[in-house]
């Protein structure tokens, strides 16, 4: 099958088509361009450019995953402690913890819970 279906995918993504089980096609990049199964892409994510709203991202990550080391060492829980009860292991929840992955709402929620703190209890003192 031809490539010719990417022709208005940028160039580090053309040629990729079916070595990645997809093909780009649709509107032009920035406009929702869409994988052939339906799924969204973000043509900035997938080439590493970001708009002025990843700082915050970032942050809020960090923000975030600094109250999550807090409350877990004042519990006195290990990183695989407290993944085990929310169902991640511990290297995810020092992934949370430094910041390099977000938490997702379900998962903030579950640590929460564990934590004996609300969901709003994260979000204190947080300046963007």
């Amino acid at each position: 099958m031809s490539h010719a279906s990417t022709h208005h995918a940028p160039a580090a993504l053309r040629g990729m088509g079916r070595a990645a089980g997809m093909l780009l096609s649709g509107p032009a990049p920035g406009q929702g361009s869409r994988i052939d199964d339906g799924r969204q892409v973000d043509l900035e994510e997938a080439l590493g450019r970001f708009g002025p709203n990843e700082a915050a991202t970032r942050a809020l990550n960090l923000h975030l995953g600094q109250r999550l080391r807090a409350r877990r060492a004042a519990r006195g829980l290990a990183m695989p402690a407290l993944g085990a009860r929310v169902g991640r292991c511990g290297q995810q929840i020092q992934k949370y913890e430094i910041g390099r992955d977000a938490i997702k709402a379900a998962t903030l929620y579950q640590l929460a819970t564990v934590l004996g703190v609300s969901i709003e209890w994260f979000f204190e003192g947080i300046s963007l």
